[in-house]
């Protein structure tokens, strides 16, 4: 017969399986490579493209080899975070191929992905060198300045 006590030790040490379990899911584990990054671009799983859009982005830029799949990965992804993911890891790489995209997701009415889109421009103007990092960007920034979209009204 289950006691109360063995129920509640049975649900800590489930709850510790699964932590460990999605600790380890979430980058504890052997470091990624770009080519298996890449290959996560096209799962059919929208946090899985997400995921590999955000690792692909790292302080050392964005691997060459992952431009071309990013650029085509991001035209046809439907999900919005992970099109906002994989925009920003195009403007951290600074390709000049990286930049209409960026452009064509500026023009959009969702605050989320103006965000996504926002930062993804500025990402890519300080790759290019247009900015620098310690630019001052105002809230909301591109939207409202000369040749982009009005900011959204506040709800």
């Amino acid at each position: 017969m289950s006691t109360p006590l063995r129920r509640s030790s049975f649900a800590l040490l489930l709850g510790a399986c699964l932590a460990f379990g999605a600790a380890g899911a979430m980058g504890c584990g052997k470091p990624r490579t770009t080519n298996e990054l890449v290959a996560d671009l096209r799962s059919p799983d929208w946090s899985t493209r997400r995921g590999a859009a955000d690792d692909l982005r790292t302080d050392a830029g964005v691997p060459e080899e992952a431009i071309a799949p990013l650029i085509e990965a991001a035209k046809a992804e439907k999900n919005p975070p992970a099109l906002g993911a994989m925009l920003i890891t195009l403007g951290r790489s600074g390709k000049p191929e990286a930049r209409p995209l960026i452009d064509e997701n500026i023009k959009t009415d969702d605050p989320d992905m103006r965000r996504w889109a926002g930062r993804a421009l500025k990402y890519w103007m300080i790759a290019t060198g247009e900015k620098k990092e310690s630019d001052v960007f105002p809230e909301g920034w591109p939207y409202g300045q000369p040749g982009y979209p009005a900011k959204l009204p506040e709800k």
